[in-house]
């Protein structure tokens, strides 16, 4: 790519100009600068942060791999700076924390030694990194190779991205020159990072573009969300809003759960009631069923009966419970979620892995036996894995062996031979920017499955029924672009649904909280508690009939 030199895309970018006039980080430096330390102890390696003052102090930090995944190291958040112990071994690694960058957000960022990973041997000579110029170098690598990917594609990137880019790496080039004038060298790499960020962004979104124009044009896609707000919200609004916008949806089955009568109060005795309505209002609607899960072993839906069980008395519920919901519905419900977020997540019962395989084997294929036509589809949370990093389980269990991420679980699963149809991947807003998310799903689509994005939500921020409830009006760094509000909540579900659609392995998405009443996502709804269209259901809405996806004619 021809370089734009930065005079040149300032004076033709408009939107590298608006960005610099916009964010007060480039015409000021951000507090002091720590000088360098010397380390505590011989053989330790520093990553040396200089962050903006309004950032939290970094409370958390983790390496991952070569495959982005997280593992629990003895890497830790010191007062000299980020500490990478010499007893941490010889394996690479990446440096994982929450940044805060004005004018963009605050936000996982990695440092990856321009995605080479570090490792103490070869770092023997040097004992500290200014951590901001690292995460600066290692973003702008990533950008300048996902850019020479797409254009090899055919994608035709416009003016701005290009201009961004240019930016970003003459600022870089700038910083590691200056590198010995610490002060200025931090200020150039702050500076460099921003606009990377949005140029990410930005290459992630016209990529997206350029494909979905590209698409054959066949109405297919399931778009959906959850429906257990049937019975709170006004019922009458729902069933009409509902349709409108949908032609997918979830219908949940958890044990133990405090929104309906409980599903199954003693073992094997069930309340079909509620959930059989949803099911046939569906039916009628013409909206295709996913039920779930049939499995979730998390702490808050597991009895104490179950809580109990021997490892033969599990696979015998399991097999009982899968063949009894299976066939209870029968071709009505021809998509089930198996097992939900038991990638060493959701485990009370600390099965170990050979058990965890065990039960998905015998899950999968009981539901297959019971009805060959279902589509099964194995649900995962958590999907960056810093779960991993933490070495902690749901419900604050402290896990007693390395943890798996959802990527290393699934692959284990289908190496094993097990029987599933979809990989499902939770998407709630993750506190990173779109291109993370973008290489998320690309790492998870080297699996050769479809893809179903089981949950995905975000807040449109606090409102005035809300404040006066208790929530309180968010101060300080913002997570993405500027504080949530409904506008934003729209731009980020649009953002998101491109990229995703945009990719021919996603075959659905689903929005979770559809109303404003008890949400999992405070204020996550497309609609408020009366149902009536928040911006973000408008323009689903909106990008929907431009798909030209087939949904209910009304």
């Amino acid at each position: 790519m021809k370089e734009m030199s930065r005079r040149d895309f300032l004076r033709t970018g408009a939107t590298g100009a608006a960005v610099l006039a916009a964010s007060p980080l480039l015409n000021r430096f951000p507090g002091a600068i720590t000088s360098l330390p010397r380390l505590a102890k011989k053989g330790d390696l520093v990553f040396v942060p200089h962050p903006h003052p309004a950032m939290p102090a970094i409370d958390f930090v983790y390496a991952s791999d070569e495959e982005d995944q997280p593992y629990k190291s003895t890497m830790y958040p010191g007062s000299e700076g980020i500490v990478v112990p010499e007893e941490f071994g010889g394996r690479r690694f990446g440096v994982n924390l929450r940044w805060y960058v004005e004018g963009f957000g605050s936000i996982w960022l990695c440092a990856d030694n321009e995605g080479e990973l570090y490792s103490l041997k070869e770092a023997s000579g040097r004992k500290t990194f200014n951590l901001n110029l690292e995460i600066a170098k290692s973003r702008v690598k990533r950008n300048a190779g996902v850019f020479d990917d797409y254009k090899k594609s055919g994608t035709a990137f416009s003016e701005e991205v290009k201009g961004l880019m240019a930016l970003s790496e003459n600022l870089l080039e700038d910083a590691v020159k200056s590198a010995a004038d610490q002060e200025k060298s931090t200020r150039l790499a702050d500076k460099s990072l921003l606009h990377a960020l949005w140029c990410g962004e930005k290459i992630e979104l016209e990529n997206a573009k350029t494909w979905i124009a590209r698409k054959k044009i066949d109405g297919e896609g399931y778009f959906g969300c959850e429906t257990r707000q049937y019975v709170w919200v006004k019922s009458e609004a729902f069933v009409k809003r509902f349709p409108e916008l949908f032609n997918f949806a979830t219908v949940t089955h958890y044990v133990w759960d405090s929104w309906y009568e409980l599903f199954e109060p003693s073992e094997g005795e069930y309340n079909w009631g509620i959930k059989d309505d949803i099911v046939n209002w569906l039916s009628k609607s013409g909206i295709t069923i996913e039920g779930r899960p049939l499995f979730w072993f998390h702490p808050s839906v597991t009895p104490e009966w179950m809580k109990t069980f021997d490892f033969a008395q599990q696979k015998k519920y399991v097999e009982k419970h899968a063949r009894d919901l299976v066939s209870h519905y029968g071709d009505k419900v021809l998509e089930w979620e198996v097992i939900n977020e038991y990638h060493d997540w959701a485990n009370v019962l600390n099965n170990t892995p050979e058990q965890m395989t065990e039960i998905v084997r015998l899950a999968c294929d009981t539901t297959a036996a019971a009805n060959s036509k279902v589509r099964k589809i194995i649900n995962n949370s958590g999907p960056f894995g810093e779960y991993v990093a933490r070495g902690m389980m749901a419900g604050n269990m402290e896990a007693d062996r390395p943890l798996r991420t959802p990527f290393q679980f699934l692959r284990e699963l289908i190496k094993d031979g097990i029987d599933f149809d979809v990989l499902g991947i939770q998407v709630y807003f993750p506190d990173r920017d779109l291109s993370d998310i973008a290489r998320l799903v690309d790492r998870f689509a080297t699996l050769g499955k479809p893809i179903y994005i089981t949950e995905i939500g975000a807040t449109s921020g606090p409102s005035a029924a809300s404040v006066g409830s208790g929530q309180r009006i968010p101060q300080g760094p913002y997570s993405w672009h500027r504080h949530w509000d409904d506008d934003l909540q729209a731009e980020w579900l649009e953002a998101v649904y491109s990229i995703y659609y945009s990719r021919p392995f996603v075959k659905a998405v689903n929005w979770y909280d559809f109303a404003d009443f008890r949400t999992y996502i405070p204020n996550g709804g497309l609609v408020l508690e009366d149902c009536t269209p928040k911006p973000s259901f408008d323009r689903l809405n909106e990008i929907l009939t431009n798909w030209h996806i087939n949904r209910r004619k009304l």
